[in-house]
């Protein structure tokens, strides 16, 4: 006895020998009814029936091998399929006019033998599909008490069991714990991210970063670079037992004696002098001894009166004067002579 072709096949061999049964019988009772209505002898009547019923069986099987191997819905095939079992079974209804146990017996052995046979095209067709990979695997069970404590995480969970068939309901559910935590780690530093750029850059290069770069996939990128072991080494020197003793622990050491610096008397400031306006006009006469009076005044913003007063004679005299005064000793000596 192969127990593991067994396990593997599971009720298959059950259903078939059910699926002939419940043919049969339906056979039997289609045959009735051609009998009383087209007055065919039992061998035709069988024959017909047969034919009507490899009908719908054929119809369903090619429908199945359109769906599971072309990708087709191939609903046409179906509803004929259906359409024909509806037949059968209709002629097993009104064929037993006068025995209504008759009547559910056979109508009951059809309908069930159609149900049966797109029970196991059905599960044979999603077999085959998930044998190919076109169809998720079955999700392990996790119970009540998880769905009703956790349902986003036991629903993310039994995706990715279903996705991963390796994953059980540990893995899958620590699975998705930690994919909810990195997702909410990544979006905070996403938000740090646009802070940074908002705040570094003029408000139209922060808006095209943003829009340029995908911030998830930079937040995920700087998370998986985070250097632990150099941080971790920071902080174990940090709380290093030496340098958490207490104050009072630790002997002070003697400070070296130096000799007291000898106090400097201070200078003493020099006193501030002003020069009147006398001294203003006298220095800017000897300077500039072709000034005029008027001119010593409006550079140093005073009356021409007062500049004519403090100004040297040589200077106060009026430029002119030199030149009468030659002029007259000429006039003299010609009339000395």
């Amino acid at each position: 006895m192969n127990t593991p072709n067994l396990r593997g096949q599971g009720p298959m061999a059950l259903l078939s020998v059910f699926y002939a049964a419940t043919a049969g019988l339906a056979l039997y009772g289609q045959s009735d009814g051609i009998m009383l209505h087209l007055r065919f002898d039992r061998w035709s009547a069988l024959a017909v029936a047969a034919v009507v019923e490899l009908l719908a069986a054929v119809l369903f099987a090619f429908a199945d091998w359109r769906r599971t191997y072309h990708g087709e819905s191939a609903i046409a095939a179906r509803l004929l399929a259906v359409v024909v079992a509806a037949g059968v079974a209709a002629l097993n209804y009104y064929g037993h006019p006068d025995d209504t146990g008759q009547t559910m017996l056979f109508t009951g052995a059809s309908v069930a033998a159609f149900l049966v046979l797109v029970l196991h095209t059905e599960a044979r067709r999603r077999d085959h599909l998930r044998a190919a990979g076109r169809l998720p695997a079955q999700a392990p069970a996790y119970g009540p008490a998880l769905w009703l404590r956790m349902p986003q995480t036991v629903w993310r969970a039994r995706q990715l069991a279903t996705a991963n068939p390796d994953l059980g309901v540990r893995d899958s559910i620590t699975a998705a714990e930690t994919e909810a935590a990195t997702a909410v780690r990544h979006k905070a530093i996403a938000a740090a991210l646009r802070l940074k750029l908002t705040k570094s850059l003029d408000p139209v290069s922060s808006a095209i970063a943003m829009v340029s770069y995908d911030l998830d996939e930079v937040a995920a990128r700087l998370a998986a670079s985070v250097d632990y072991d150099r941080l971790t080494a920071l902080l174990a020197a940090d709380i290093d037992p030496d340098r958490l003793r207490p104050v009072a622990d630790v002997a002070p050491e003697a400070a070296p004696r130096v000799a007291p610096v000898p106090r400097l008397a201070p200078k003493p400031k020099p006193a501030k002098t002003t020069k009147s306006t006398a001294d203003l006009v006298v220095a800017l006469a000897a300077r500039h001894p072709e000034l005029t009076p008027k001119q010593v005044a409006a550079r140093l913003a005073i009356s021409e009166r007062t500049a004519q007063r403090y100004m040297p004679p040589r200077v106060a005299e009026d430029p002119a004067t030199p030149v009468v005064d030659e002029i007259g000793s000429e006039v003299r000596e010609l009339v000395h002579v």
